[in-house]
């Protein structure tokens, strides 16, 4: 009797994320529509995007999370500026913390940002240490595909970084980096 009574107090939740999951996984018009009223913002959310905390969200204008992108901010907070976007299959931890994203950047496929993440202490195990510290990217940027953004990054503005690099700490402006560990191999990329 008591499995009963729990699965019942569970089946609105099942209702709405079985209705929800039809509009995620509907490429239609209809549901793109759906999305960005369920989600409340005006950044269009491709198919399978999944935001965990629609509060937490926040967008400009003509912003894009295209198809599975999956932004995991239970308690942290997401921004993403005008005319920017992630682009398929990105994933984003900012379970605690903040991340920012300026106007005008462009995340290629696969890269992952985090905001929060595991941590290694001498003594600790590694599933009980946690890190968490805020990521800012700035406006102009380009960031190519399967990049890994680490926490406490700052991304100043006009800035490209290569595909595959791995990015952690303050990059200059104006600026080209690329490799794991990323390093700068241009100044002044737009002259």
């Amino acid at each position: 009797m008591r499995r009963i009574i729990i699965l019942f107090k569970e089946l609105p939740e099942f209702v709405w994320q079985s209705v929800l999951g039809s509009i995620r996984n509907n490429d239609s018009k209809i549901a793109t529509f759906l999305r960005s009223k369920i989600y409340k913002t005006d950044c269009r959310l491709d198919i399978n995007v999944i935001i965990k905390n629609r509060d937490n969200f926040k967008s400009g204008l003509n912003s894009v999370l295209y198809n599975s992108c999956y932004i995991m901010n239970t308690n942290g907070q997401f921004i993403i500026g005008n005319n920017s976007h992630l682009g398929a299959f990105c994933f984003v931890n900012v379970c605690y913390g903040k991340i920012t994203i300026g106007n005008n950047v462009a995340i290629g496929p696969g890269t992952k940002i985090f905001a929060y993440s595991n941590h290694y202490r001498q003594g600790k195990n590694v599933t009980e240490e946690y890190i968490t510290s805020n990521v800012s990217i700035g406006n102009n940027v380009f960031i190519g595909a399967n990049c890994s953004i680490l926490p406490g990054t700052r991304i100043n503005d006009n800035i490209v970084i290569g595909a595959g690099s791995v990015v952690k700490g303050e990059l200059d402006s104006n600026s080209i980096y690329a490799g794991s560990p990323s390093k700068k191999i241009k100044d002044s990329w737009f002259l």
